[in-house]
């Protein structure tokens, strides 16, 4: 449809991309991103789209500003990407432009089958291309996380390529159909499964490859849980293939990229070899060892450990009970080898013993076996289940959905050091893939235990969550990821509204001091010192914002600027000196005449000028005293009293003194 016959608003991003509402694509809409017509004012031959992220949608803005300028890998880039308004009193949402796909996927989003394709042809003209692509993200170490035949496309006139598809409007896997998720993903709810790592792509790739090549799925039809357990119990290659068989050379990639141990599962190395024919480890399939006897609960036999972790995270209170009972440390120690996991156990229920608590194991106890049981699972604390670096995911999740109890669930979990916990249980070389993850949510830690401005759980939603914008009701229809954003969206806001709904807000505190970049401790310190003064909270708030023009700019707020000067105007105030507020007080309007917080902050809050406002106020208090004392010295009794005895003592002295004069005058005449 021609962008002039288009009905709806029309929204224009980047001076060049004209982006249509009302005019829906949904062939491409694209889990819950709905697709509608773009035009490319630059190159109108050009075919392009946007998808307008879904309202809960968390995009992955960072990889957007990566993915942009890869144009050597065969993914589907992100153009540009702006916030467009939405109808009544939404928030705005992110609407991301991309290039049209050259053909429809290679599966449509809603089948469970499609026609197969020669493993021959797959190697070559799907993995090859695919491997490549993963390469290079992992390079920069970035997942695509949204691998799938309904996100994968031909590309090239003789559609003798692949492209993989969109992996940025919504957060990393959380649409994915739990098929291609490895089992600890799979038993994570989706928006807690987080960017995971390149080997997670590659399962994802290694189902992508069965589906293609066999054209179905065992497992299609199967619910979440059935997935979940043929998985646990008879390994994915086997629960996924089910009857099928694979030709000899593809079994090996499969199973090299489906198996359930990261360490043995097949990456860029073993694939680039087997694709040019080379040397290569083949991966066994993996064999579930059985146990001496089944342990039962609630009502089923469990004979492996991470089954049995699921199980007890879906009936806590059965499972606090049963992970303090003797009976279970016993199974562990007859029937487990790793003699590490009955010996966690063991001291956990040691310590729920001593604690005298009938109801067995508290939430953070049993939380603990469960990570004894799956080191490699997620997080598993009350009702919250997630991955330590998809946190910042689940925090922002709730804030969206106004979830207090999940985003009371997340601090508990981040201050009571489950979630430190979950980065040191994992593999050396994994903890320092998460080394910087680690450190951040260490900080948090300690953020979390001072709750005023700045810190609390809103420094952790946006320290943890980088791409999530900020959400202060400050900013109104604005979209803002980036710090250097914010001052010109609060100018534009005061330009048409003639002020800011507040000055001072959490949200807006904890979005700069998260993405800042600058050290603003000290500012922060300053505020809660305030103890509820009004004029110096705001005035904390103007250093902190003078402090980002200073840093990122624009040079000019002369709205911003202007407003601000009348909010604190009455900050004057605290000058004892009537000459020095007449003084700041014309400073004050060239200040906020001149767009420059940074000149408002100098005359508002210049420490040089208060030293000697109060050197001088002190000095004056205590001539006041002297002065006081000395006049109410000379009105009391004691005084007067003594001043008159003193009065009668000359008056007695000066008649004598005239008594004897007049006697020598009378002697001598």
């Amino acid at each position: 449809m021609p962008p002039e016959l288009a009905e709806g608003p029309i929204v224009q991003i980047d001076d060049r991309y004209r982006i249509l509402l009302g005019s829906r694509v949904p062939e491409l809409d694209l889990d819950g991103a709905e697709a509608v017509v773009a035009h490319d004012d630059h190159h109108s031959d050009e075919a392009v789209f946007a998808r307008v992220c879904a309202p809960h949608s968390l995009p992955r803005v960072e990889l957007m500003n990566s993915l942009r300028n890869m144009k050597d890998a065969a993914v589907m880039r992100p153009l540009t990407w702006g916030p467009v308004p939405m109808p009544g009193k939404e928030r705005p949402r992110l609407a991301v432009v991309f290039n049209r796909p050259e053909s429809d996927p290679l599966m449509a989003a809603s089948a469970i089958s499609m026609k197969p394709i020669p493993s021959e042809d797959v190697s070559r003209l799907i993995l090859a291309p695919a491997v490549l692509a993963l390469g290079y993200l992992s390079q920069r170490g970035m997942t695509h996380r949204a691998i799938r035949p309904s996100n994968i496309y031909w590309t090239g006139p003789a559609r003798d390529t692949i492209m993989l598809g969109d992996c940025v409007t919504n957060g990393p896997a959380v649409n994915q159909p739990i098929i291609f998720e490895t089992i600890s993903s799979a038993m994570t709810p989706p928006v807690g499964r987080g960017d995971g790592l390149t080997s997670d792509d590659f399962y994802a790739l290694g189902v992508s490859l069965l589906i293609i090549i066999t054209g179905q799925c065992a497992l299609f039809r199967a619910s979440n849980a059935e997935v979940i357990e043929s998985k646990v119990s008879r390994g994915s290659y086997a629960a996924l293939m089910g009857d099928t068989r694979m030709t000899f050379g593809m079994r090996d990639v499969l199973h090299g990229l489906l198996a359930d141990d990261v360490v043995n599962r097949w990456g860029l190395t073993e694939l680039e070899q087997w694709l040019i024919g080379g040397t290569r480890n083949k991966v066994q399939e993996n064999k579930r060892v059985g146990v001496a006897r089944a342990f039962e609960f609630e009502g089923k036999e469990f004979t492996n450990c991470r089954a049995l972790a699921h199980a007890f995270t879906l009936h806590p209170k059965a499972g606090a009970k049963a992970g303090s009972n003797p009976e279970f440390a016993k199974w562990l120690l007859r029937n487990i080898a790793d003699e590490s996991i009955s010996d966690q156990i063991g001291a956990i229920a040691r310590s729920a013993s001593t604690s005298g608590s009938n109801s067995g194991l508290n939430p953070r106890q049993l939380a603990r076996v469960c990570a004894a049981l799956d080191k490699n699972g997620p997080i598993r604390y009350k009702t919250l289940i997630a991955k330590a670096p998809a946190l910042g995911n689940v925090l922002a999740d709730g804030f969206m959905r106004k979830d207090k109890a999940i985003i009371s669930l997340v601090g508990e979990t981040i201050g009571n050091g489950l979630a430190t916990d979950w980065y040191t249980a994992q593999s050396n070389q994994l903890q320092l893939r998460y080394e910087k993850q680690m450190m951040n949510l260490k900080a948090m830690q300690t953020s979390l235990s001072n709750n005023g401005i700045g810190h609390g759980i809103e420094r952790c939603l946006y320290s943890l969550s980088p791409s999530f914008a900020c959400f202060s009701e400050v900013l109104e229809d604005h979209f803002i990821t980036d710090v250097r954003d914010l001052l010109p969206a609060l100018e534009e806001i005061v330009s048409r509204k003639g002020k800011l709904l507040k000055l001072v807000d959490r949200h807006l505190a904890a979005f700069i001091a998260a993405r800042g970049k600058i050290n603003l401790d000290r500012r922060f310190a300053t505020i809660e010192a305030a103890k509820g003064d009004v004029n110096l909270i705001k005035l904390g708030m103007l250093g902190i914002l003078a402090t980002l023009q200073h840093k990122y700019g624009p040079s000019q707020l002369p709205a911003l600027t202007d407003w601000m000067a009348g909010e604190l105007e009455p900050a004057i105030n605290r000058f004892g000196s009537k000459s020095t507020r007449d003084e700041l007080l014309q400073r004050l309007g060239k200040a906020g005449s001149g767009g420059r917080l940074i000149e408002l902050n100098s005359c508002l809050n210049n420490e040089k000028s208060l030293r000697i406002d109060e050197i001088a106020q002190k000095k004056a208090t205590r001539e006041f005293i002297v002065a006081g004392r000395e006049i109410d010295q000379l009105q009391s009794k004691a005084f007067q009293d003594t001043v008159q005895e003193l009065g009668w003592r000359i008056a007695t002295g000066i008649s004598a003194s005239v008594a004897g004069a007049s006697v020598i005058i009378l002697a001598m005449s």
